[in-house]
């Protein structure tokens, strides 16, 4: 007899557990997101919260703008990674009852220079192009394919890794498998070649900077070649 109370007991304990949890997953599932909390993780550019508060809601069916549970929450950051400017996003759900949505924006590395105008990142990832006057980015042009984009992105940010290209690195030419820089204070190209060798080609251009302004004879060359080996041709045309 002992033994049989105990079985009944321990159904009825089942039965109360799996009935709160079932009403809890109700409720949980009932309840509305009443507020939606954006944040950027730095300063944000291309994005603002009235944008990400409509992409939020674009695409979604009724039930995922109106219900949190983590399915729904896992649907919205998928949709939100789809937009190129985004970089990585993260929502939460606050303990009052509302959403928390944690920006991370893509940052402008340079611009391409194409039939549409787009802003390149350290990833080569390309996004729509605005007019953004603090940005002063490098433009790059190409008479290739976008597949150069990902290469010339990384050559890109070991190049303004340095100070004086930083400030300096105005265009960036690709023309068969050869890159070709302008300068913002310098008037002769910079016949790059391949990205091989990069810090020697950076420090020797860099040397032949100083030497023109120490100088004074910034008019005196049209283009310099960083491709020789242990040395820079100057060439005037």
């Amino acid at each position: 007899m002992k033994a049989y109370k105990s079985i009944i007991f321990l159904f009825v304990m089942l039965l109360l557990a799996g009935g709160v949890s079932w009403f809890s997953y109700l409720k949980n599932k009932a309840r509305t997101i009443t507020k939606v909390e954006i944040k950027f993780t730095h300063p944000s550019l291309l994005l603002d919260t009235l944008l990400v508060n409509k992409l939020l809601t674009q695409n979604l069916d009724e039930q995922s703008k109106q219900f949190k549970d983590s399915l729904d929450l896992n649907m919205l950051e998928t949709q939100l990674k789809r937009t190129p400017e985004v970089k990585n996003i993260e929502v939460y759900i606050l303990p009052q009852g509302g959403v928390s949505v944690e920006v991370t924006e893509r940052k402008p590395l340079f611009e391409v220079a194409a039939e549409r105008r787009f802003f390149g990142d350290a990833e080569g990832v390309l996004f729509e192009y605005q007019v953004i006057d603090s940005l002063k980015l490098p433009v790059f042009e190409m008479d290739s394919t976008f597949t150069s984009v990902i290469p010339t992105a990384k050559l890109i940010t070991k190049l303004r890794n340095d100070p004086l290209l930083d400030m300096e690195l105005e265009t960036i030419y690709l023309r068969d498998n050869e890159y070709t820089l302008g300068l913002r204070s310098f008037p002769f190209e910079v016949i790059l070649g391949d990205s091989t060798q990069l810090k020697q080609k950076i420090e020797k251009l860099k040397v032949f900077c100083a030497f023109q302004n120490s100088q004074d004879s910034l008019n005196g060359y049209d283009k310099i070649n960083l491709s020789y080996k242990n040395q820079v041709v100057a060439i005037t045309l």
